[in-house]
């Protein structure tokens, strides 16, 4: 593969992450290298920042050039895809700019804040013939990734019901307290409830009916319990922005399969057959936000390759439920046909 150049846009909490996934690949002899990063606060490279999940060695190579502006950046430096990792209410105007300006784009999640700002997204990624695609990064998850297999394979038999759980206290460590305006975050709904609402998507496709149950606290949508509905199942999920100050960061999924239930809680995966012994299943040690960055690279150096697993009209369609359970909630959860 051609060595595919990467610079970040943003370089905040989750930032950390994406460079802890470039530290990864580059250990690996992977043909993708990190050049750039860009941030409007020049104390954040060199930084510690603390966020409510770890984000690994996140530290820049010592070739890895550094500027406060995506202008300047892009005058001085060469880079084929801008990794970005800005604030949600910013995702649509830099995706677009740096689209323009002939680089592929990585752009974190969620997509946007609704879903007319992704179609104008999806349209400048067509006008200008660049690769665009959005950090839904669990699709690229071992643990996720083997339960997508235990879906499409059928070796448990048949899905009954998913459980899944996502838990963190307040996040306080956005620029200028971001995460914390619902105009510019969209609330723990959209930024991180959205994990689990893609992922249902992603193991069992659209779901006929929607209801999301909302408490609004410091902002809207600060603790949701959403119920996506299947012909033949459910999916319950629950997010949280309204934890304890220090309590860890949880994420858990359930899914009952006919033959068993698994277990997805800390890393691991666990696995209940009906009738038989419990077992840990075997993962490969991957780091998803490597996986993430080498798919996008991959699809950069073939231009006749389709992105099956993570397209940008999937994560426009994720955020287009979003305002559906946005809608479900401001009504008294009311359940809402889809």
């Amino acid at each position: 593969m051609k060595e595919v150049r990467c610079a970040i846009v943003g370089f905040g909490g989750i930032a950390r992450a994406h460079a802890a996934g470039y530290r990864v690949l580059a250990e690996e002899g992977a043909p993708i290298r990190l050049v750039a990063v860009c941030d409007v606060d020049p104390k954040k490279f060199s930084g510690e920042l603390k966020i409510n999940v770890d984000t690994g060695k996140g530290a820049l190579p010592a070739d890895c050039k550094t500027y406060t502006s995506v202008e300047e950046m892009l005058e001085g430096t060469e880079f084929d895809m801008a990794d970005i990792c800005l604030p949600t209410f910013l995702h649509k105007e830099y995706a677009i700019k740096l689209m323009k300006a002939g680089k592929h784009v990585l752009s974190e999640k969620p997509m946007a804040l609704s879903y007319a700002d992704c179609c104008e997204m999806l349209e400048a990624a067509k006008a200008t013939g660049r690769r665009l695609m959005i950090g839904q990064c669990l699709r690229f998850n071992a643990a996720y990734s083997f339960l997508k297999d235990c879906c499409e394979d059928g070796r448990y038999g048949k899905l009954y019901r998913l459980s899944m759980e996502r838990l963190s206290p307040l996040p306080t460590w956005g620029f200028e307290n971001w995460f914390q305006s619902t105009e510019r975050s969209g609330g723990c709904l959209t930024d991180m409830h959205i994990h689990d609402v893609d992922m249902v998507r992603y193991l069992l496709g659209e779901p006929k009916a929607a209801s999301t149950l909302a408490w609004d606290g410091t902002m809207k949508w600060q603790f949701e319990n959403t119920r996506l509905v299947y012909d033949d199942g459910i999916a319950v999920i629950n997010g949280s922005w309204d934890e304890a100050p220090g309590i860890p960061f949880k994420a858990t999924c359930r899914a009952r399969f006919e033959r068993a239930e698994v277990l997805l809680e800390g890393g691991k995966v666990t696995v209940y057959p009906v009738g038989g012994e419990s077992f840990e299943a075997e993962l490969p040690a991957t780091n998803h936000m490597a996986e993430e960055i080498r798919y996008l690279a991959g699809l950069i150096t073939d231009p006749t390759a389709e992105n099956a697993k993570n397209p940008p009209e999937s994560a426009a369609a994720t955020i287009r439920l979003i305002e559906v359970l946005r809608e479900s909630a401001d009504n008294g959860a009311k359940l809402i046909a889809l």
